[in-house]
């Protein structure tokens, strides 16, 4: 089909203040063939262009880890048709559950050795804060006044207020607070506080780095009051910051901090099966000993999803692989700061690994150097929650030469805008 039919159905039957979103922008682009680390589009921008290719610095926020269509992913998802695995029934006991939980406690730090399957990010955070509150008898939430941690009831709760106000979601028993600020955070925990949840770096937010010492700090007001600490995992988890845990690791080597909960979605799919997961210290598993069907997803935890998820285990848990994402975000980082250095719209550039943030004077050129980006070929987006960032989150198997090109381009999207 043409790019404007397509257009003209999703209006009528999907959502029409979407697609005159992009057609404002001039962006009438409908995805077509994906494959490594490239999108292309069905065409081109004009009329007569050729289809328009992109390197996916996007990965639909970190679902696309290891690209589209890696071979060894393709091949256990089909593997697992011909075993005949499909999502399987949520009230019996599944071998391919209790397969996946149990790599998943070899490769979680600490004691996280408990797992429970959801489709979705937003599911498997309503979860977790359905865990603290109900091991705690508490009910108070605390969580960053930029997070975003899904679109769900008590996911939502714990969102900034753009995503919660249209909808008229102001929950009195969540509390948002300035990330990264541990003084206002001791100040906000009372007897009331279930959970406190952060990302481990705010991709909405802004890809916010932490200062040194504030997780710790966070685990220790923890130990000390009896409060759940939840880390959304969903972006900064499975390898995204050179290490497999952004909480272990990844955000300051000397820093391996072991929540209680950590929960994973988006590049647990392996970009082909929906799964997320709620993993947790065996003392919440009290909350369902009375009643161990008190909590269930029907589609969550498919047999065929948790086949395909173990493959991704298998894949990015190699230390090769993970050395490797090093050495990307080193030479990616390198560029990012030989072209700041060259730039005066460039205020900052913060991140790890193979995530990283671009932050710029104001709003208004961040769009532009989005709309520049997108028409030079690389595909980015700027946060949500703090415009004038913008944000690079390539897939993990990029290579050197393929990070050259987008340093190039992200130079050729500036030199686009004077």
């Amino acid at each position: 089909m043409k790019t404007s039919e397509i257009f003209e159905i999703y209006s009528q039957h999907v959502c029409k203040p979407k697609a005159s979103f992009f057609e404002q922008l001039n962006l009438k682009m409908v995805q077509g063939k994906r494959y490594g680390i490239y999108i292309e589009m069905l065409e081109g921008l004009r009329e007569d262009d050729p289809p328009l290719k992109l390197i996916d610095c996007h990965t639909s926020g970190g679902v696309k880890n290891l690209g589209s269509h890696h071979p060894e992913i393709d091949k256990a998802l089909t593997d697992g048709l011909k075993a005949g695995l499909d999502i399987g029934d949520h009230h019996l006991i599944s071998e391919q559950r209790a397969l996946l939980g149990k790599e998943l406690a070899t490769l979680l730090p600490g004691d996280i050795s408990k797992t429970m399957f959801s489709v979705g990010g937003g599911e498997a955070i309503d979860l977790s804060i359905k865990l603290a509150r109900g091991y705690t008898k508490r009910s108070q939430i605390i969580s960053a006044d930029k997070a975003y941690h899904g679109v769900t009831g008590f996911a939502l709760g714990a969102c900034s207020k753009s995503f919660r106000e249209p909808f008229h979601w102001n929950l009195t028993d969540f509390k948002h607070v300035p990330f990264g600020n541990i003084d206002i955070l001791h100040k906000s925990i009372t007897e009331e506080t279930a959970a406190v949840i952060f990302e481990t770096i705010p991709a909405t937010g802004g890809i916010l780095i932490p200062e040194k010492g504030y997780f710790s700090e966070i685990r220790e007001t923890c130990n000390e009051t009896g409060t759940i600490m939840i880390i959304d995992e969903v972006q900064t988890g499975l390898g995204r910051t050179g290490q497999l845990w952004g909480i272990h690791g990844g955000v300051y080597p000397d820093e391996k901090i072991v929540p209680d909960i950590i929960v994973l979605a988006k590049g647990m799919s392996a970009g082909v099966y929906p799964l997320s997961t709620t993993s947790y210290k065996p003392f919440l598993e009290e909350v369902f000993e009375e009643d161990p069907f008190l909590h269930i997803s029907t589609t969550g935890g498919s047999e065929l999803g948790c086949f395909v998820t173990r493959k991704m285990l298998e894949i990015i848990s190699e230390p090769s692989f993970l050395k490797h994402v090093q050495e990307m975000g080193n030479l990616f980082q390198k560029g990012l700061l030989e072209i700041k250095e060259k730039s005066e719209k460039i205020i900052d550039v913060r991140g790890r690994g193979l995530m990283w943030g671009i932050e710029f004077e104001d709003e208004l050129f961040s769009l532009f150097f989005t709309l520049s980006m997108i028409k030079n070929g690389v595909f980015c987006d700027y946060c949500g929650n703090f415009k004038q960032v913008n944000k690079f989150l390539p897939p993990l198997i990029i290579q050197p030469e393929e990070i050259q090109i987008i340093l190039n381009k992200i130079e050729e999207g500036l030199s686009n805008l004077g």
